[in-house]
């Protein structure tokens, strides 16, 4: 058995504190997971109006030790692009020997800026 082969299962649970990004109405927040191919991503669902939102999604990777998982958590905008509530790119390879993780992970912005906002995950790992 490769060491670091197998199924990654990535559990996006909830949020907390998100800031509001629009002027009007309140945050509409989404997330994009990925490893290695941010063209691969995986996205939840929208949740409207909530700043502590609770997905409860799982997504599914075939992986061969990919040592990063990549998160972006969006605010859906109907009118304009959708705002960055925040981005993380979270460090994985202890995955491979405990097979499991559960973390809050804080979510600064792209320009490094840190923000309240934080998102809770569950990372499980099935060898092959």
């Amino acid at each position: 058995m490769a060491r670091g082969k197998g199924i990654l299962a990535i559990h996006v649970v909830e949020g907390r504190n998100f800031q509001k990004m629009d002027n009007i109405g309140n945050c509409d927040p989404y997330v994009e997971v990925w490893l290695d191919n941010p063209t691969q991503k995986s996205k939840t669902d929208v949740r409207r109006n909530s700043r502590t939102p609770v997905w409860d999604m799982k997504f599914y990777y075939n992986v061969c030790h990919q040592p990063e998982l990549h998160v972006t958590v969006m605010d859906m905008d109907r009118l304009t692009q959708d705002d960055l509530i925040g981005t993380a790119t979270i460090d994985i390879s202890d995955i491979y020997k405990n097979y499991y993780q559960e973390m809050w992970v804080s979510l600064p912005d792209v320009k490094g800026k840190q923000r309240d906002g934080q998102l809770r995950l569950i990372i499980e790992f099935f060898p092959k």
